[in-house]
């Protein structure tokens, strides 16, 4: 059955402002509640919801949120917020209490349901042993002023305080179970009226909010089953929904239909810009042959990577050169010398490092695609070395068991990061003092560690984003891990929108977005 629709009249019949955006979403949230949101449609409709202290321009540029001020101090040590004058939406003020009272939430380690986004916090002094008692870093030092203490200098913290997940959250999301059917918030919209699961969601625009909304209202729509995308299609093309996702195979009828976006992020038409998520294989560099670059090298040359993106996704996904997405600002973008076929150069090196293995086993979580993926790259590996590859799969939580354990030698690794910065790839996956659950390759090189630390510690971006580079290019020539595929957008943004912006790591600032009505 259709997902149901809020009004009548598809398309608003008024000048620019007001109306209602209609919105796709292919799955349904799985909570609302930022403290335990753990899909990407649960964390778009947060974002509209709730206001962090700062949040992220279209450039990733940091802007005031629900503070109006901030200072950095020492070096990066320590940060002071001032909070503006604000309120959420049933009406109690926005306080430092309710900053501190949040993060203490998230980072109590005693909890018995414990927050997915504990990590963030991590930075902050105190977190390894926070309690109910709270984090001893996050100070209030008066009604409107929050101070935040680290452990050590991270400048670029303040791009991890920009998630949406870490907005302050009222006195009323103690009775939690209610709160995420339908959360009190401090964003640009509110809930209109409790979801009505697997079907839809309503966002009303919040009067006199400092950042004033464009539309009357937002509605999302669930298009959960297997019929969703060819559902949204239709929708899209009638008018009965502004902005859905589209399956890859019809990318071309839509361009033909709406047109191009600009640059594949913003704007009406089709939105197929890269995502922030990295598809790559990963190695055990203590285990023999694996413990040679050049073993991992000549790997990464075997794969046909432009066919397998052809065959397998339809161009849905784009040839990796790089660990960092090229859509993420600092990104080097091809920083990967041994990405490109090359069957000859790696039977070169393979023969170089005198490889006497007969037998190889490529590891991975179970799952259609994965299984698809895993058997080409062992045919690329058999017909380059004329060796035996086998494949083992698992269930996710046994996967990722396995692989922070050093049981794998060949395995799958997908990566996120929660901010659009280098440093959310290169530091957990590659540092080496990273956790065993997040540097699952055991890679250490002092080189890449002092680049790291550089970059972490410096407060000028130019200098950042150099050392990242740089640290990039080393680990790539290391090759503890090859770089697979980058993921595209798939989404069709009508003639009608004006002020969208959908950014790689899945963000939309809904109070930007207009309905302009098309000249007749």
């Amino acid at each position: 059955a259709r997902p149901p629709i809020s009004t009548p009249d598809p398309v608003p019949d008024a000048d620019p402002g007001g109306g209602t955006l209609r919105v796709g979403l292919d799955r349904d949230p799985t909570s609302l509640d930022p403290r335990f949101v753990v899909d990407g449609e649960g964390e778009l409709i947060v974002g509209a919801l709730f206001e962090p202290l700062v949040r992220l321009d279209d450039r990733s540029r940091i802007m005031f949120g629900a503070a109006e001020s901030y200072e950095i101090l020492d070096g990066g040590t320590a940060f002071r917020f001032r909070l503006r004058d604000a309120e959420f939406h049933d009406g109690t003020p926005v306080t430092a209490g309710d900053v501190k009272r949040t993060f203490d939430d998230i980072a109590d380690t005693t909890a018995s349901r414990r927050s997915p986004w504990a990590f963030l916090l991590e930075p902050i002094r105190g977190a390894d042993e926070a309690t109910n008692d709270g984090l001893a870093g996050v100070i209030v030092e008066d009604e409107q002023t929050i101070r935040i203490e680290l452990d050590e200098p991270d400048p670029g913290f303040l791009l991890t305080l920009a998630h949406p997940v870490l907005a302050p959250l009222p006195q009323a999301a103690d009775d939690a179970a209610s709160f995420a059917e339908q959360p009190i918030g401090n964003g640009p919209f509110a809930m209109a009226e409790p979801r009505a699961r697997g079907s839809f969601l309503r966002l009303r625009a919040v009067d006199d909010h400092a950042r004033e909304p464009q539309v009357n209202e937002v509605l999302f729509s669930v298009y959960g089953d297997e019929t969703g995308r060819d559902l949204q299609w239709n929708d899209l093309s009638s008018g009965q929904l502004h902005v859905g996702h589209v399956d890859p195979s019809r990318r071309a009828d839509a361009r033909t239909q709406f047109g191009a976006a600009n640059d594949g992020h913003a704007g009406s038409g089709v939105l197929d810009g890269l995502t922030g998520a990295v598809y790559l294989y990963a190695f055990d560099v203590a285990e023999p042959p694996f413990d040679d670059p050049r073993v991992r090298r000549a790997i990464s040359m075997s794969i046909n990577r432009a066919a397998m993106s052809d065959e397998l996704f339809s161009g849905e996904r784009v040839p990796a050169r790089s660990i960092v997405p090229p859509a993420i600002p600092g990104a080097t973008g091809s920083a990967c010398d041994h990405c490109a076929f090359d069957q000859i150069g790696a039977r070169q090196l393979w023969d170089e490092a005198a490889v006497e293995v007969t037998s190889i086993t490529l590891s991975h979580n179970r799952g259609a695609t994965h299984a698809a993926i895993a058997e080409r790259i062992a045919a690329d590996i058999e017909r380059t070395f004329g060796v035996t590859v086998e494949l083992e799969s698992w269930d996710l939580p046994t996967y990722l068991d396995q692989a922070a354990a050093g049981e794998l030698s060949v395995f799958r690794l997908g990566w996120e990061p929660t901010e659009p910065d280098p440093g959310g790839y290169l530091e957990p996956m590659f540092h080496s003092t990273s956790p065993e659950t997040e540097n699952l390759t055991g890679y250490a090189n002092e080189d890449v560690d002092a680049l790291l630390n550089e970059a972490r510690i410096a407060e000028l971006r130019g200098v950042r984003m150099a050392r990242y580079a740089d640290a990039e290019r080393a680990i790539l020539a290391d090759a503890p891990v090859i770089p697979l595929f980058h993921y595209q957008l798939s989404l069709v943004v009508r003639p009608e929108v004006r002020g969208l912006r959908w950014s790689p790591l899945g963000r939309v600032d809904f109070a930007a977005i207009e309905l302009i009505t098309q000249a007749s």
